[in-house]
């Protein structure tokens, strides 16, 4: 199964404000902006990549307040285990037989008359 093309139009929709005018202009602005977060990320990290709400503009995000953000959530893109620090351990076939727990009904009434 071959892997998709990523769509940078889709990108941009997905983190900014798409304008209802004017939309060459913004799509110009913006994918230069995408474009050097792709440069110094990935593209595969920038089509993760998720906020709490859309922005106005990438802007924000290329700004300095954000970048700090930014390599946080790639490090956490990139992060990988050294398996080798950890032994592995083999727990084997299961052994007895499963407990049946009954549910009691619990209710405020029981609570109060003592009958837990």
């Amino acid at each position: 199964m071959a892997k998709s093309k990523i769509n940078k139009k889709h990108i941009l929709a997905r983190l900014t404000l798409v304008p209802l005018k004017d939309k060459r202009l913004f799509y110009m602005r913006e994918m230069k902006f995408l474009n050097d977060l792709c440069e110094r990320y990935s593209l595969e990290f920038m089509n993760i990549v998720s906020f709490d709400k859309k922005f106005d503009s990438l802007a924000y995000i290329v700004c300095d307040k954000l970048q700090e953000t930014m390599d946080q959530k790639f490090r956490a893109f990139n992060f990988k285990v050294d398996t080798s620090k950890y032994s592995v351990y083999d727990i084997g076939e299961k052994v007895g037989e499963d407990a049946k727990v009954e549910k009691k009904i619990k209710s405020l009434k029981n609570f109060l008359d003592g009958k837990n």
